[in-house]
């Protein structure tokens, strides 16, 4: 697949290089033309050549209005006879040579040129000349020079639209065959070796069995039978034997080797909430990279705030609407069940959908959002519990990474392909195909998700735990440093310079949409393969807090770049630093404030890691409202620089009172 697709990536950049190189010397020559015209009527109706005034201003207005011609100038006889003995020359295409050349000869002639495309390190000048006739005689000639730069942009365009897709697609395509190898290839195997591990050590009883008819599932099945043919004759043995010992041993043997035990087939699976969560999530990633333009642009005088704080607050409202909501929401799913809940969720987001696809106004958009909220969270903790409940508890962590590099390649696919959407076509069609994912992962949801999940396990309520968690939470002060100092600003920094002051800057830079999303995507791109190896780091290293005290330290520091530095460039490099940072920051935050909780005794692990996700929460719905402030005062600049030092800061006095603590007890 990814050779075909390279093979086609390279064909497509041929063919648009082919096709549209033509239609720029046609637009620069039209425009020349053009301002031959109006020159030539000036002379048609008596103004001498010499004496025409304006023409300058006039080209430049047109070179403003068509950003294909770089440069038109009027050039005089003696000048074009220098660019003749300079060696450059009015461009000349043939159209007939041009299609005797084969596919394969463009391909070979082309590839070379894509590496000068990609960096746009071409220096070629296209040329277009039109002669000025005063009394039959030559005595200028509009020179417009096609715009290369133009051209270039246009074809790195393409061919990262292109390369984005596919690694969209490949991810998307690995999640499916995850979920079928998991399905269809590894469980039939696990079925058998648990039934072989069993019957070698004399466990007798009716095996769980498999799917389908293959041989893997025959083979259980005659095991299985096997077993129930042993059964009936002891069954049949106990109730002939008249002997007391010989009958209480017969029934000894059946209770030793589980004779009489059927094992239950367990409906639900761990995969089963992968592929609809993953759509679900993905159409919700779609308006990530355009939100904020998005409210800008239909931002009105009714509103409830100006217009900086309005492109940040459906932000903040869509967090905090999952703050609040997501207890209620757990408190349903286990009222009424994963799967219907999951279906329910649907509803509010899809009616979100709907409502900015309608959109009027920012206060519309803010209510959508609001609603997706309601659904968003609903769906999050449907699947969550659900994974919870059918993973057993040693494998808790693993079904939980599971939940967690769902919800990461669902937000690298779904910006980047909703920029690429956006740019193609509008803001608001994108959230009509947010709905049809949204079906999409409804239907997914009701034929994959089971209704046969184990009961919930009992625990005993730990004693002395308060009933407050916010009492709870402030007895631990270790805890409370962490979520103030860390974790907080972590979330601010996400969501508020990530989700909100990058898409603003790079369009006040004239980046396209396509490229605001590529620049967004690469955050997640770089923590899906680089956060499994700090974790594994931060393990051996076993100093989780002082990881996540430089780490938040350094995500401070990255974004001093963008001070008095305005660049794409700039923009993007300060995105993978931060993408790198967060790797090494995720995952150990949560042992962090586990190890916190550890040292409190009526704090449990739950508890604790609700609260962190709570407080997170908050530095969600924060972030976007205090940098959107900032940015009515303030230039970007600034404002990075702000909010890079007083991240910084806080790492450090973080890191001074973790260092002058004394002993291992977390109490205040």
């Amino acid at each position: 697949m990814i050779i075909a697709a390279i093979i086609s990536l390279i064909v497509t950049v041929v063919y648009f290089n082919a096709g549209l190189r033509p239609y720029l010397v046609d637009k620069a020559r039209a425009v020349a033309e053009s301002v031959q015209q109006d020159v030539q009527y000036a002379i048609s109706v008596g103004i001498p050549f010499e004496e025409i005034r304006g023409l300058e201003q006039h080209i430049t207005t047109l070179v403003e209005e068509h950003p294909e011609v770089s440069e038109m100038r009027v050039v005089s006889v003696s000048e074009q006879l220098e660019m003749s003995e300079a060696g450059v020359a009015e461009v000349v295409i043939d159209k007939d040579a041009e299609t005797e050349e084969g596919l394969g000869y463009r391909v070979i002639t082309s590839i070379s040129e894509i590496g000068s495309i990609l960096f746009r390190s071409g220096n070629a000048s296209e040329v277009i000349s039109v002669d000025i006739v005063e009394n039959d005689t030559v005595v200028a000639s509009i020179v417009s020079v096609v715009d290369e730069t133009y051209m270039n942009g246009k074809m790195t365009s393409v061919f990262f639209d292109t390369l984005v897709i596919l690694i969209a697609v490949s991810l998307v395509a690995l999640e499916v065959v995850v979920v079928l190898s998991a399905s269809q290839l590894a469980e039939p195997f696990r079925v058998v070796e648990r039934a072989l591990n069993r019957r070698a050590s004399g466990d007798l009883r009716q095996y769980e069995g498999g799917l389908g008819r293959g041989r893997l599932t025959s083979f259980v099945k005659t095991l299985n039978v096997y077993n129930a043919t042993l059964k009936d004759r002891v069954n049949v043995a106990i109730v002939s034997v008249a002997d007391a010992g010989r009958k209480a041993m017969l029934i000894t043997l059946a209770e030793r080797t589980s004779l009489f035990i059927t094992d239950k087939r367990q409906q639900a699976s761990i995969m089963d909430a992968r592929i609809p969560l993953f759509v679900f999530c993905f159409a919700e990633e779609l308006q990530k990279s355009f939100l904020p333009l998005f409210v800008a642009e239909f931002y009105s005088d009714s509103d409830l705030f100006s217009r900086d704080i309005m492109m940040g607050l459906p932000i903040s409202a869509f967090m905090f609407v999952i703050a609040v909501f997501t207890p209620f929401a757990g408190k349903l799913v286990d009222k009424f069940g994963n799967r219907p809940l999951f279906l329910a969720g649907l509803l509010p987001a899809i009616a979100g959908y709907l409502f900015c696809y309608m959109a009027q106004s920012g206060n519309d958009i803010l209510i959508g959002r609001s609603m997706t909220a309601v659904g968003y969270a609903v769906i999050t903790i449907s699947c969550q519990s659900y994974i919870a409940a059918v993973v057993v508890a040693e494998n808790r962590a693993r079904g939980m990474a599971v939940f967690v590099g769902v919800l990461m390649t669902a937000t690298m696919c779904g910006t980047a392909i909703g920029a690429i959407l956006a740019d193609w076509l509008g803001y608001k069609p994108v959230f009509l195909v947010a709905t049809g994912f949204a079906v999409m992962a409804g239907i997914l949801g009701y034929s994959m998700l089971s209704i046969d999940l184990p009961e919930p396990e009992q625990k005993k309520k730990p004693v002395g735990v308060s009933k407050s968690p916010i009492a709870t939470l402030l007895r631990n002060s270790q805890f409370v440093l962490i979520v103030l100092f860390c974790a907080i600003p972590a979330k601010v920094i996400l969501t508020g310079f990530l989700y909100l002051f990058v898409p603003i800057y790079l369009a006040s830079l004239d980046a396209t949409q396509s490229e605001i999303g590529r620049v967004m995507m690469l955050y997640s791109l770089i923590i899906i393969p680089i956060s499994p190896l700090a974790s594994g780091f931060a393990d051996r290293l076993g100093k989780n807090l002082w990881m996540v005290i430089g780490a938040t330290i350094a995500s401070g520091i990255v974004l001093l770049g963008l001070y008095q530095s305005a660049s794409v460039a700039m923009v993007l490099t300060v995105v993978v630093a931060l993408g790198i940072v967060h790797s090494f920051l995720k995952a150990p935050l949560i042992v962090a404030a586990m190890e916190a909780a550890e040292k409190s005794p009526d704090i449990t692990r739950t508890g604790a890691l609700s609260l962190l996700r709570t407080s997170e929460r908050i530095g969600s719905v924060i972030g976007p409202v205090v940098v959107a402030a900032m940015l009515v005062v303030l230039d970007f600049g600034e404002v990075a620089a702000i909010l890079g030092i007083t991240v910084a800061v806080l790492g450090i006095i973080m890191a001074i009172l973790s260092f002058n603590r004394r002993g291992p007890t977390a109490h205040a």
